[in-house]
């Protein structure tokens, strides 16, 4: 039963409290009605006992006082007198042994009620401790009914901050699915982006490759016009002259190179393919490794690599061949 604060609580608990009160009384008296009763009924046998211990210490004085007249009387009689006295005496000798009896169930009784007196406090300790121990399971019954009642409202406020965590996990859930559909959308605008750089990157590199055409097929023609030039000019050239003309571009000497100029490592395997640069000093290799590698001779420094089968503007810009 809950324990109110005010009003019509505090009297329903204190008539809690004294209807258990009158039954424990009830269930604790109970046991000792017998013994009650019992010591109630030597207690008027005692009285009776002690009436008729009186009554016959009464008729005892009158009998030794009629015993005493009739001894007196006794020097004429014809004999009547002493039956009379004999009776008496038997009469006194059986109340003697009735008085005696008496006093010896009195001395019984007292003991009877000295031992049921102890019983009777022995019983009321016990009732003592009894009641405060009950007093203390009041007690102790209050304390855990505040506990209780301090447990029920810390389990609502924690249902209360359950309930509010799976909300925020809810809204926390469809941010979540929100962000990672923009997050999607993101990779995919970002995907379409690099296709289309890519695409640009390409056709910049095509665009590229056609102007380095379009200027080596120039400078081929330019130098096809020098040599058919060179070749309708009929008059005799001296050996300084040639010198001067290879000096200034019009004929190239050729030769086959007799000494090691630069040694480098460049794949991991054999070379397959390479590619000079028709306007810089930059070597192209492809090797077994599947790489592409661009090399720049003036500072013998590696300046770019890549995969095989991976959008390169590199190897667009020089056409690698086997």
């Amino acid at each position: 039963m809950a324990v109110s604060s005010g009003g019509s609580g505090d009297l329903d608990w204190r008539k809690t409290i004294i209807l258990r009160l009158q039954n424990r009384n009830k269930s604790q008296c109970s046991c000792f009605q017998d013994l009650i009763s019992f010591h109630n009924r030597l207690f008027d046998s005692f009285n009776a006992l002690r009436g008729e211990n009186l009554q016959l210490t009464v008729q005892n004085e009158k009998v030794r006082q009629e015993n005493f007249e009739l001894q007196n009387r006794s020097g004429s009689g014809d004999g009547k007198p002493n039956e009379k006295i004999q009776a008496l005496e038997q009469k006194l000798l059986h109340q003697q042994e009735e008085l005696t009896e008496l006093h010896r169930r009195k001395g019984e009784n007292a003991q009877q009620l000295i031992d049921l007196n102890h019983k009777l406090q022995e019983k009321e300790k016990q009732l003592r401790a009894h009641e405060v121990s009950l007093a203390d399971s009041v007690a102790v019954n209050s304390t855990l009914r505040a506990e209780i009642q301090m447990y029920q409202n810390n389990a609502k406020e924690l249902e209360n901050m359950n309930q509010m965590l799976k909300d925020e996990h809810q809204a926390l859930h469809l941010a979540f699915v929100s962000l990672e559909e923009k997050l999607r959308k993101a990779q995919d605008e970002n995907r379409s982006l690099v296709e289309r750089l890519i695409r640009y990157k390409s056709k910049d590199a095509d665009k590229m490759n056609e102007e380095n055409e379009n200027f080596v097929r120039k400078k081929q023609a330019k130098l096809q016009k020098e040599l058919e030039e060179a070749a309708k000019d009929t008059r005799a050239i001296s050996p300084d002259r040639l010198k001067d003309v290879g000096a200034g571009g019009a004929f190239f000497a050729a030769s086959v190179p007799s000494r090691v100029l630069v040694k480098f490592d460049a794949h991991d395997g054999d070379v397959n393919a390479v590619k000079w640069s028709p306007v810089d000093r930059i070597l192209a290799t492809g090797g077994a490794d599947r790489r592409v590698k661009l090399w720049d001779l003036s500072k013998d420094d590696l300046v770019a690599w890549t995969e095989v089968g991976e959008e390169t503007v590199i190897a667009r810009h020089l056409s690698v061949k086997n």
